[in-house]
């Protein structure tokens, strides 16, 4: 029976060890590779997050793991100011999502913004307030009152979801008191993409309006309910060109707009940034010299980086390009180049391709040079 027992228990321990080990390994940091661009390093942000301290059902410190695992470096948890159904079962006091989280957040070299989130009737709707010293100084009851001790405090405003269904059934409407609130600084951000939405007006609202864009999840369950990994799925996240890794850096980032949007494998951000970004993860190298008589050029464009570009050649008099051309994640495709009748005599030439999934503006995609360099 001694020994029944002995191996039972042995059975059950190397159970254990496998599912622990198989734990582990679930939380492999899931990177994202894009470049820094000079002058500043890319960091990938998730500005909008809830937890048990308002209306989310995870807590503070795994919200802080699924970040670290989907390659962030930046996180906001954004508790509902005068939202709270779990008020029975825990505190009230608004601070307390980052007290727990901090510590693990500086573990992980996870850059945590205290913050959080004014929830109003449409208009004016709900606002991220970031950088926040206190949050609970914005319970009031007086919509003013609130965004006056926000920004008392130095706060970034975010507009969360502009044409969130609920608050806005038929269409997205920019209303007076937007315009108010841009007047008090009291509008800096907004989101052109929220959880699996993508608002087309609120991009050109961000254009027109010189407000700095935002991609965020507001996850509320676990961030893998929403984005499933198995299925190649990935939150939507900002990406920050910040002067260096810190809190201060960021901050000034934003207040800058100096950020860029990355969701369902799309980019946008302004041309200043992304120009000089997707030079860093495209190269274009040609491979095959060309004879005396031949009409067309071969050349290699690698992709370095982890987004997959879609991309359009420019062709004109002296050549022609494909006019589709997918470059997927970390790999490379060969690119026909076919010169023109009386072109062949050039030593090297310029081609331009439109990046169709990296916009610059509503609608309009990055464009791209490259330098082709061949021997006759």
């Amino acid at each position: 029976m001694i020994g029944k027992q002995v191996f039972y228990f042995r059975h059950v321990f190397i159970v254990l060890l496998l599912i622990i080990g198989n734990r582990a390994s679930a939380q492999k940091r899931r990177d994202f590779f894009l470049p820094d661009i000079p002058g500043y390093v890319t960091l990938k942000a998730d500005f909008h997050m809830h937890t048990p301290f308002s209306d989310g059902s995870v807590w503070p410190t795994d919200r802080v793991m699924e970040a670290w695992r989907d390659g962030l470096d930046v996180i906001a948890l954004t508790d509902h100011v005068e939202y709270n159904p779990n008020k029975q079962d825990v505190s009230t006091d608004l601070n307390r999502p980052f007290a727990i989280a901090r510590p693990v957040a500086e573990r992980h070299n996870i850059l945590l913004v205290k913050a959080a989130e004014i929830t109003r009737k449409m208009p004016p709707g709900h606002f991220n307030a970031l950088f926040l010293d206190d949050p609970n100084l914005l319970k009031k009851d007086d919509l003013n009152e609130a965004f006056a001790a926000a920004a008392a405090q130095g706060a970034f405003f975010i507009w969360n979801h502009p044409g969130w269904k609920v608050q806005q059934p038929d269409s997205t409407h920019w209303f007076p008191i937007h315009d108010e609130f841009l007047k008090k600084g009291w509008l800096h951000g907004i989101e052109v993409f929220n959880d699996t939405e993508f608002y087309p007006i609120v991009h050109r609202w961000a254009f027109d309006r010189n407000l700095t864009m935002f991609a965020n999840s507001d996850a509320h369950g676990p961030i893998d309910f929403g984005y499933d990994p198995e299925e190649g799925a990935r939150r939507p996240f900002t990406l920050v060109f910040a002067r260096e890794r810190s809190i201060p850096a960021v901050r000034e980032a934003l207040f800058a707009r100096r950020t860029a949007v990355v969701f369902n494998d799309t980019l946008i951000g302004q041309e200043s940034l992304l120009l000089p970004l997707i030079e860093r993860c495209l190269k274009f190298a040609v491979t095959q010299t060309k004879k005396e008589d031949a009409t067309e050029v071969f050349a290699i464009l690698s992709n370095t980086s982890d987004l997959p570009m879609e991309l359009s050649g420019i062709s004109n008099d002296d050549f022609s390009l494909p006019s589709n051309l997918s470059v997927s994640a970390r790999s490379s495709v060969v690119v026909r180049i076919g010169l023109r009748e009386g072109k062949m005599q050039q030593k090297d030439i310029s081609v331009r391709f439109k990046v169709m999934n990296v916009l610059t503006g509503p609608d309009k995609p990055l464009e791209i040079p490259f330098k082709v360099a061949y021997s006759r």
